[in-house]
């Protein structure tokens, strides 16, 4: 039988422009404003391909501000851990690591308690509106954030403690699953965590959902107040990382249907898809325009009437010196 702390004290949050640390929020992908962000609006072809989509809804928490919250930002950048109901359910459409995803690998939320690796269920200071609800270890998403009021004095919220607690389940769970992929490839361990080390930092920035995207972020201390005090959105390493803006919500009401992280990624990969292509677009068309730029600057100099001026004072003097044989290269 499992056994857990007693629910963390509700600390005092009030109004904020972006969710506090350790706060559950809802929250669902903003296409509008990811295009806005990335590709100044988006072409008529990426504004078809979005509203094609069904753009559905979750919940989570907020891991971390990377930055502290600006109000006058057009965004401000947040980590977000979503929820699950129940265990964590496979995904053997991974062509990476992430494919040997076993149901273990997550954590319940009080009142859950079942687990079957016996892991303590998570205190939360309210519980969640659904039932069944298990916290994963695998699935943190850096997300954009528009800066808007919202008072979060009633949001269900986890201790600070808690959060190094899911910390040390992820790390836990990604030597699991390096343990279980270097098995599958008949590769020492060791072996395969040097070849991937890497690359597991790069989740974020991902082309498909079924790669690096499902690696856990675990930072130490300084990395952690590096984060805080020195990144932004306009810091150079970010803008080379895909990051979605979101809408959140304090009310976790909002949520007919709560949906399952894999379906974020899903999002996550198709609306990174339909952004790269809209950039590819941009830059084409912006050098073919440079081209007309260029021949119409040509055009429009008085390049032309100097040629023709030329042309006529050489036939001039093929006129009166009878240079029959002249010939120019004009």
């Amino acid at each position: 039988m499992t056994t857990a702390n007693p629910p963390p004290k509700s600390r005092k949050r009030g109004i904020l422009d972006v969710p506090y640390e350790g706060t559950f929020v809802a929250f669902s992908v903003d296409p509008a404003a990811t295009l806005r962000y990335y590709c100044q609006g988006g072409d008529s072809v990426a504004k078809d391909l979005v509203d094609k989509l069904p753009w559905k809804q979750y919940a989570g928490y907020c891991t971390q501000w990377h930055g502290f919250p600006d109000q006058h930002a057009e965004f401000n950048r947040i980590g977000l851990r979503p929820v699950q109901i129940g265990l964590t359910k496979p995904r053997p459409n991974c062509p990476d690591k992430f494919k040997h995803r076993t149901p273990d690998m997550c954590v319940p939320i009080l009142p859950a308690t079942e687990h079957p690796l016996g892991r303590p269920p998570l205190p939360i200071s309210r519980p969640l509106p659904w039932d069944n609800c298990y916290q994963t270890t695998l699935d943190d998403f850096d997300v954009l954030v528009a800066p808007e009021n919202h008072d979060y004095s009633n949001s269900p919220e986890f201790s600070g403690g808690t959060d190094y607690d899911i910390s040390c389940y992820t790390s836990e769970d990604a030597k699991r699953i390096d343990a279980i992929d270097a098995e599958s490839r008949g590769l020492p361990c060791d072996e395969l965590n040097s070849h991937t080390a890497s690359e597991s930092l790069n989740r974020s920035d991902s082309v498909s959902i079924q790669s690096d995207a499902y690696a856990p972020s675990v930072t130490d201390d300084v990395e952690a107040v590096e984060d805080i005090f020195f990144s932004s959105t306009d810091d150079p390493m970010w803008n080379k990382i895909f990051t979605p803006a979101v809408k959140v919500n304090p009310d976790l009401g909002i949520i007919k249907v709560l949906s399952d992280p894999a379906e974020l990624w899903d999002e996550h990969a198709a609306l990174k898809r339909i952004v790269d292509e809209c950039k590819a677009r941009r830059r084409a068309g912006s050098r073919s325009q440079k081209r007309s730029q260029g021949m119409h600057a040509i055009l429009s100099s008085g390049f032309l009437k100097i040629v023709a001026k030329f042309k006529r004072t050489r036939s001039k003097i093929v006129r009166v010196f009878g240079f029959k044989t002249v010939k120019w290269a004009v």
